[in-house]
């Protein structure tokens, strides 16, 4: 049995903190552009050093998440990004966008590259084809069931895999939602959480099961720990950058516990109380998601989107601005409060316990209190009464976050007359520090300084990350002062720490980015049509081009495919001829371009319809000045774009042929199998001053389609004769 990396989210320095502390073997981390988590507190210059020889003096390795697209004006501060980070010893990177993964590959070999799970990688072509690019693990999206990641374990790339923690109900890098509705994109790291809202019927009735149609459960693989390490995982993954310190610690805490028993030969039960602990600090319900193919009912938290604590209590009635609570459980002075109401929950914090006419600091079970309450909604009679925080639990686990963790090191020393003190520390790595005194060691006069105090002294730590095992030396008819000892013994771990800060020395320097893009024939088509199967129309001025499915499982081996718009990192292991890297690979910079078009089979490039017009301007000229022509580029300019791509569904019952939101807004939905595909309320509609070519994607209606194909046309037609009178 493999045992894997226990890897933790920080999205803030208390955070990294905390998950050192509960044995995190390591910890990802964002700087404050370019993450995935652009609202999470992430990390300055000045912090990534410190996180950095903080993590690393710890036995804990750093892991930067650089995993948005990236738009040509950015990514030139994204290498430099990259560079600082780089020579910052930073141990590995997450990169989605395939311009920078190219760049870091070309230019800094030895910078080891991790596929974000936002690079939408969930199937065995997928992980073969970043095999054959050089990328060091990939993060498999958080769809793929655990047959698949044990065959791509077999691959011998390491694969990483999410366990715990909140889920997206769309293929992440496929969500255009929240970009579609709030201008807020989730592949630059502002996801507005649109899974979260309310959906409605057409008719804006609710639907049986519940509001908050997309919004899933947590991810919970503890039960099922054991059946990922024996596929051999190299990496289990907790989600939660934009969690407080004291989550980090305990869900870090039960997996290190859980890990290491079963690593053991043990067997690993959840205590009662720490499942609790557990529902205490975030849930929104738990699942075990399509890891282990749970059913849609058992993944989906079609009632509430946020989370839920645990239930203590029952309303019993409501007067003047308090609550009277009948208790099932312990309730502490300022433990955090909700009572559950179907016209919007009331949050309340525990400030005053009133217990038979008394003030008191906690009830328990069977008790009833009166609490202050707000009057908006009034509560009711039967309410459930839910606690969200326990003001005694992140008590306790701060103290164990203060407390931190050390690193077992031998201690040696030399105490001879006429020479001086010197100290020697061993730590598990390998590292030796050396240190002496300027202080000359002095014979005794009266006492001789005895080997126990010499120990006692040499013990302390004073802030340094170590636990010392052992000391040894032997000290003979000699005397020097109490602060010789512990100034030296600081010298010499003022040097180990020094010694652990860097895990990569051999690092020196970027390599110069030199790399000329293959220039193929460019392609003749004016307009390019993107459907989601064959169709036997034909359109004058226009070319139909099937459009790969973006969530297909995907062949094991290489596969022809001709004449189509690839959609997935799965799509490039194929033997592709005459095909157009399309809109679901987010194409955005001209390093991605360049990347693409090196790719056998690829001839042009269809954008990201999140660029604008400007940015591709950006593009397209950055690219002729660096590789001395201009490629064959398209733009979407008409239809109605997939803004969710769904595995197995999202209701029970229910398979609605629209939803509504809170605005009114219809959204087709669409089946296809075991996949639901949520299309945009209004089609997408853009100009094209820059591209070789204009993209549409059609509607249903026949004659709606062609009319479609006429106007681009006659647009794109237009738009040449004034460029080329």
């Amino acid at each position: 049995m493999k045992i894997p990396e226990l890897l933790a989210p920080a999205g803030s320095f208390d955070a990294l903190k905390a998950a050192v502390a509960a044995g995190a073997d390591a910890v990802y981390l964002g700087m404050t552009n370019f993450s995935a988590r652009a609202f999470a507190g992430n990390f300055d210059h000045d912090e990534m050093i410190e996180a950095v020889k903080y993590a690393h003096a710890r036995n804990c390795r750093i892991y930067v998440t650089v995993n948005t697209m990236l738009y040509e004006t950015e990514i030139a501060n994204a290498i430099k990004d990259i560079d600082f980070l780089y020579h910052a010893d930073v141990d590995a990177l997450l990169i989605q966008d395939f311009g920078l993964f190219h760049y870091v590959r070309q230019c800094y070999p030895d910078f080891d590259v991790h596929c974000s799970t936002q690079m939408h990688i969930h199937n065995l072509a997928g992980v073969k084809f970043m095999e054959t690019q050089g990328a060091a693990r990939v993060v498999m999206a958080r769809e793929t069931p655990i047959e698949v990641i044990a065959e791509a374990v077999k691959t011998g790339m390491e694969i990483e895999v999410f366990a715990y923690g909140a889920i997206c109900i769309s293929y992440s890098g496929q969500c255009l939602m929240s970009s579609a509705l709030k201008n807020r994109s989730a592949n630059k790291g502002m996801c507005a959480q649109c899974c979260r809202l309310r959906y409605f019927r057409e008719d804006g009735t609710p639907f049986d099961e519940g509001e908050y149609i997309l919004s899933p459960k947590d991810l919970n693989v503890l039960d099922r720990l054991e059946e990922l390490m024996d596929a051999g995982v190299s990496s289990l993954k907790i989600e939660g950058r934009m969690k407080r310190p004291e989550y980090v610690w305990l869900v870090v805490k039960t997996f290190r516990e859980a890990i290491d028993a079963i690593a053991a030969g043990k067997e690993y039960r959840l205590s009662e109380k720490r499942k609790k602990d557990l529902l205490l600090m975030f849930n929104r319900g738990f699942s075990q998601g399509h890891l282990f193919h749970n059913s849609v009912k058992q993944r989906m938290s079609w009632y509430r989107p946020n989370h839920m604590g645990v239930t203590i209590g029952t309303v019993q009635r409501y007067e003047k601005g308090r609550v009277l609570v009948k208790l099932e459980d312990r309730l502490n002075q300022n433990d955090g409060l909700r009572i559950l109401n179907d016209s919007g929950d009331i949050g309340l914090t525990a400030v005053k316990i009133e217990k038979n006419g008394r003030l008191v600091n906690a009830a328990d079970a069977g008790d009833t209190v009166w609490l202050s309450c707000p009057d908006h909604p009034v509560p009711k009679k039967g309410q459930k009464l839910q606690k969200t925080s326990d003001k005694l639990l992140i008590e306790e686990i701060d103290r164990n976050i203060e407390e931190g963790r050390t690193t077992p090191v031998e201690v040696s020393y030399t105490a001879e007359e006429g020479r001086p003190f010197a100290v020697t520390i061993r730590d598990d790595r390998g590292n030796e520090a050396y240190a002496e005194s300027e202080f000359i060691v002095q014979p005794a006069k009266s006492a001789p300084l005895s080997s126990a105090k010499i120990e006692t002294a040499l013990r302390k730590t004073a802030g340094h990350p170590y636990e010392v095992t052992s000391v040894s030396g032997e000290p003979g008819n000699i005397f020097m002062p109490v602060s010789v000892m512990n100034d030296t013994r600081r010298a010499a771990m003022d040097q180990l720490n020094e010694m652990r800060f860097v895990l990569h020395p051999a690092r020196t320097s970027a390599k110069e980015y030199a790399f000329a893009c293959p220039h193929s024939e460019e392609r003749t088509d004016r307009i390019i049509l993107l459907c989601e199967k064959e169709q036997d129309e034909v359109y004058e001025h226009a070319s139909v081009l099937r459009m790969s499915d973006p969530i297909q499982p995907m062949q094991n081996e290489p596969a022809e495919q001709n004449n189509i718009v690839l959609s997935q990192a799965g799509d490039l292991y194929m033997q592709n001829e005459h095909c157009i890297a399309g809109m679901n690979l987010n194409i955005a910079n001209s390093y991605a371009m360049a990347y693409l078009l090196s790719q056998k089979g690829i001839d042009g490039i269809l954008f990201s319809s999140e660029i604008s017009n400007d940015q591709i301007h950006s593009a397209l000229d950055a690219f002729e000045k660096r590789y001395g022509f201009v490629p064959w580029t398209a733009r979407l300019v008409y239809g109605r774009r997939t803004l969710m791509y769904i595995k197995d569904r999202f209701l029970g019952r229910s398979e609605p042929e629209t939803i509504s939101d809170l605005h009114g807004n219809l959204f087709k939905v669409t089946y296809n199998e075991d996949k639901a595909e949520i299309r945009e309320a209004a089609p997408f509609v853009s100009d094209n001053p820059y591209c070789s070519a204009s993209a549409v994607i059609m509607e249903e209606s026949r004659s709606k389609n062609k009319e479609i194909v006429e106007e681009a046309y006659e647009e794109f037609h237009e738009r040449i004769q004034r460029i080329r009178p």
